[in-house]
């Protein structure tokens, strides 16, 4: 039996894609019969809430607790290795971007940089979620690619196609405060595109300060929704498309889930949003504005050219083992283990 220990620090708290990307990989685990598994999480305080987002088999204790145990290895899901155990360790990177858009604060920036630098140096293994990503270690740390192994985020079974609600048509922007977003293009095109306010841009999560003044002053139909969940599957499944944008994603799961949900896909083709398209969405530079008019109109108007995409979408989404990223983390922690002397 292999003893594992996670990281679950951010497991409540995260329900962005790398808590997402975390809790599909523990389903796996913790179905293995071989695994016994062991979710660290910072204080007793966490404990339920960690826990009664479980539908793995598992325990759950706090760091203090988790130290006076023993583990073959460890897995770090959040970018990063923020402490240490006896026996092997697995980090996953998911991107570079404390490193290519550092924080102001020098403070900041070593709390954020810190346990990327600690992961390259000492984990046993590390693992990131896509080829572009692991490119951009290799390039920042000189960390051989041959050492690096690619274990791609996937959608969990929770994302699939569900009655839409009655409302105007409307295009989906997952968002985020980041200008790696790319928000400001999107609207820029999204009024060009629609001067007439035919069509509502929906945009899920949170926009920076200045965003949302350009948002504001855009004169587009908009409507700014913290969804749960649920609602973010109805609103993949009844959008006109998902547009993302983003000059620089690791991955870019949001597009996976809406293609699991039907929806038609629209997105940059930068970092790595190419691989999480696997060819099923319109890609155009993040950089064109008017490329992102003429593709919004053209989805907008052509019935035809929607379900297409839409049948791609589904057909990348059937292709999907959702039980791959879980599999390969499980070999890796058994790796890692059997390293240690």
């Amino acid at each position: 039996m292999l003893r594992v220990a996670v990281d679950g620090f951010n497991l409540a708290a995260d329900r962005r894609g790398m808590g997402r990307y975390a809790r599909v990989v523990l389903d796996t685990l913790g179905a293995s019969s071989d695994i016994a598994l062991t979710v660290v999480v910072q204080t007793r305080r966490d404990l339920p809430l960690a826990s009664d987002l479980a539908t793995f088999r598992t325990d759950y204790v706090t760091l203090g607790e988790a130290r006076r145990r023993r583990f073959d290895a460890t897995w770090f899901p959040w970018n990063g290795m923020r402490f240490r155990f006896d026996g092997g360790s697995v980090v996953t990177i998911h991107d570079i971007f404390a490193f290519r858009y550092p924080h102001r604060n020098p403070i900041a920036r070593r709390r954020e940089q810190r346990p990327i630098r600690r992961a390259v140096e000492q984990a046993s293994v590390l693992t990131t979620v896509s080829k572009f990503s692991a490119r951009e270690i290799v390039a920042q740390f000189g960390f051989p690619l041959k050492r690096l192994t690619v274990a791609s985020p996937v959608p969990s079974e929770f994302w699939k196609p569900v009655s839409p609600a009655q409302r105007a048509p409307y295009f989906l922007f997952i968002a985020g405060p980041e200008p790696r977003k790319n928000a400001a293009m999107l609207f820029s095109a999204f009024a060009r595109a629609f001067p007439r306010q035919d069509f509502q841009l929906v945009i899920a999560g949170t926009l920076s300060i200045a965003d949302e003044q350009i948002l504001r002053q855009s004169g587009i139909a908009y409507a700014h929704v913290a969804p749960s969940d649920e609602e973010l599957r109805v609103l993949y499944s009844g959008s006109t498309a998902l547009l993302m944008p983003s000059r620089d994603e690791g991955y870019g799961l949001p597009a996976v889930e809406a293609m699991a949900c039907g929806a038609a896909v629209i997105a940059a083709d930068r970092g790595g949003l190419p691989e999480a398209c696997d060819g099923a969405a319109r890609l155009l530079s993040p950089d064109d504005s008017e490329q992102w008019q003429d593709a919004l109109r053209e989805v907008a108007a052509n019935a035809e050219r929607r379900e297409e995409l839409r049948a791609r979408s589904l057909a990348r989404a059937s292709r999907i083992d959702r039980s791959q990223p879980g599999k390969v983390i499980a070999e890796r922690l058994r790796r890692a283990a059997e390293a240690v002397p």
